[in-house]
């Protein structure tokens, strides 16, 4: 008995391991292009921008798609378009396009109008404007060009997930799904979290949340981290859902826990399109 149960275990071990090393070798393949570079003149930001757009594997633009928005363009978005295309194959997550979104100025974006820049600084960050940007430039531009469902949502590790999840409760109707991963909500004094405390609706939005932080993360990680936590449990948030990923620090995070994430994200995905095509 023993004996099949360490079999087993080993076995099952093998398996993620393998599954894991596939989805690095894609993340790296895909990681020589994006199907587009394309140049925005934002009026909003005041400068020009580039978005990276990466079309699902067996793209048929008769078809229509969710799309997916990751901030820390041409890093993170390879890493999770390579990701989605394997869970795809497996037939475990639908196509998508997804979005890169790259920086000119990570800290100005990233930051909460509301949070100080630096942890030394005087400057707020602007995440309103890089809110706007995204929502009113952006979409609108994929959605005018590529076909989607109208389904969207937004990604973005450490102070990208701290701005999507600023972006949920600032404008929570702007995205169906919000992902966070490894998200500082340490900064500034843990001012996100007393923000949330105020600003968070406990009464169902009907978006899709995710966050997630690696066991191996610093404790101001940490302690920021499982202050929301606390909060978003006091709730009764629809479709929150969150995890401490086993052995991942702050790099790889968001490697490890996207194929969790975005398999539960399908099964909500799937019951929102049921539900749309029943009315």
């Amino acid at each position: 008995m023993k004996k099949t149960l360490l079999t087993v275990l080993i076995t099952t071990i093998l398996t993620a391991l393998i599954v894991l090393t596939v989805f690095e070798v894609i993340a790296q393949q895909r990681q020589i292009e994006a199907d587009a570079l394309v140049e925005i003149d934002s009026e909003i930001l005041n400068e020009k921008r580039n978005i990276l757009i990466h079309l699902p594997y067996a793209y048929d633009p008769d078809e229509v798609y969710p799309v997916l928005y990751v901030l820390d363009g041409s890093s993170q978005d390879f890493r999770m378009a390579g990701i989605a295309e394997v869970l795809n194959m497996a037939g475990t997550v639908p196509e998508m396009i997804i979005v890169g979104i790259p920086n000119t100025n990570r800290n100005r974006d990233l930051t909460p109008h509301y949070i100080l820049q630096e942890t030394d600084g005087e400057i707020y960050g602007e995440g309103d404007h890089f809110l706007s940007f995204i929502t009113d430039e952006v979409a609108p531009y994929i959605e005018g060009r590529y076909p989607t469902n109208g389904y969207k949502m937004l990604a973005g590790h450490s102070r990208g997930g701290l701005f999507s999840f600023y972006a949920y409760l600032e404008r929570p109707n702007s995205f169906d799904a919000y992902f966070s991963f490894s998200p500082a909500f340490w900064r500034d004094e843990s001012l996100a979290v007393k923000k949330a405390e105020k600003e968070l609706s406990y009464s169902s939005t009907g978006n899709f949340i995710f966050l997630s932080l690696g066991t191996e993360e610093n404790d101001k990680m940490k302690a920021g981290y499982d202050a929301m936590i606390r909060l978003m449990n006091t709730g009764t948030i629809e479709s929150y859902h969150h995890m401490y990923t086993p052995n991942a620090n702050h790099g790889n995070n968001l490697f490890y826990s996207t194929p969790k994430a975005l398999q539960l994200w399908a099964e909500s995905y799937a019951k929102s399109q049921s539900q749309d095509h029943e009315k």
